[in-house]
């Protein structure tokens, strides 16, 4: 079955709403329109169960390049498991791990909620509990496993990001060591 590209004028109503959304302006420029050919949203699923993203070790989620601003938030789609019960995860950027989110035991990362701490619980909640809003000057973001492997769980890392200089950018990363 072949797919139908939808058409331009539709694509560009759907980039002004993403950006005209209240919560997604630039604070440090209100004054600027937001631009429709720059920045945008990425989702990264990661599979815990697959040999590269379960191992301990970092894993880089998302190749910031330049300095942009990033609103981050993971959610849990598969309950994490690891074979002894001791596997901890923490997310955060290359230097600093648990920037975001400290060493977080496997078994209280559960499908359905929204991984924002170290002992998660929730499905709901406010925007500016549930995400966080960061500057980045080049630093990649990613999520660190220690003590031991997890054998089972899928979380989805999001990314809304903007460009605040000429290179600014983000990519999906290769989940390779942060």
């Amino acid at each position: 079955m072949m797919m139908e590209r939808l058409p331009e004028r539709l694509l560009l109503t759907m980039r002004r709403l993403l950006f005209d959304m209240s919560n997604l302006k630039n604070s440090a420029f209100p004054s600027l329109p937001p631009s429709i050919n720059s920045g945008g949203y990425l989702a990264h699923t990661v599979d815990l169960s697959i040999a590269a993203n379960l191992s301990v070790a970092s894993h880089e989620v998302f190749t910031v390049t330049g300095l942009v601003r990033a609103r981050l938030w993971v959610e849990c789609t598969g309950s994490v498991t690891s074979s002894g019960g001791a596997s901890t995860l923490s997310f955060g950027v290359a230097g600093t791990v648990a920037e975001f989110i400290s060493a977080t035991g496997e078994d209280d990362i559960d499908a359905g909620e929204i991984w924002f701490d170290a002992t998660p619980t929730e499905t709901f909640g406010a925007f500016a509990t549930l995400v966080f809003d960061y500057l980045s000057n080049g630093i990649d973001i990613g999520y660190d496993i220690a003590v031991e492997a997890t054998t089972v769980g899928t979380l989805v890392f999001h990314v809304v990001w903007e460009p605040l200089n000429s290179t600014g950018a983000v990519v999906l990363g290769p989940l390779t060591t942060l």
